[in-house]
């Protein structure tokens, strides 16, 4: 029952870390929107395989990182300008995306998505302060069970969690095409912008 109530928090908690539009989830119908929806779940796949890594350490070195605090500070000042990097250049992408739509150039989909699809995820390291304090919530709470099996499937119950929204937004990439085409075609400047907002507002946290 331990081991089944892991998994189903877990589950939990991926949907709740990943159901806002947000990089990741943004990207995902960037990608199915440009490369179909066979690429775009690959993609998915990519990312929500970090997901389980970033719970793990959070759930299964709890006590060490609250002893090394400076640890988790650094991660969070480091995303300041990391997330700020990774807007700019999101940014640029959609005034070249916008350039070479009105010269009607097509430029093929390169690379492995699921590659692409891990290494986008592996950037968005304010995960881990995230799910720190998750799990020691859960774990003070009861909800989580203070045991290696039920963290085991807890980290898995995780990333298949993600993986459930990632899929979601990527079978619902057409709805995006159809219904919001304005957001698809400048969704470059939505994820840019989304992560300005958030290295704003990381900013403001380690002030």
């Amino acid at each position: 029952m331990d081991i089944l109530i892991g998994f189903l928090v877990g589950i939990g908690v991926g949907i709740f870390a990943t159901w806002f539009p947000g990089m990741l989830n943004m990207q995902a119908v960037s990608t199915t929107c440009r490369a179909g929806k066979p690429t775009g779940y690959r993609f998915s796949i990519g990312m929500a395989l970090v997901f389980p890594i970033q719970a793990g350490i959070s759930i299964f070195f709890t006590n060490w990182l609250t002893d090394h605090p400076w640890i988790l500070d650094g991660l969070k000042q480091w995303a300041v300008p990391l997330l700020v990097i990774i807007g700019l250049i999101f940014v640029l992408k959609g005034f070249t995306a916008r350039a070479n739509r009105k010269a009607q150039i097509i430029k093929p989909y390169k690379g492995g998505p699921m590659k692409r699809g891990f290494g986008m995820s592996m950037l968005n390291i304010l995960n881990i302060p995230l799910f720190l304090a998750i799990g020691s919530w859960l774990i003070t709470q009861g909800y989580l069970p203070d045991l290696p099996w039920p963290k085991l499937v807890y980290i898995f119950g995780v990333g298949f969690g993600a993986l459930l929204v990632f899929f979601t937004y990527t079978y619902m990439a057409d709805w995006f095409a159809r219904r919001a085409a304005v957001l698809t075609r400048n969704i470059n400047f939505v994820i840019g912008s989304l992560l300005m907002i958030l290295a704003a507002i990381q900013a403001l946290r380690v002030m």
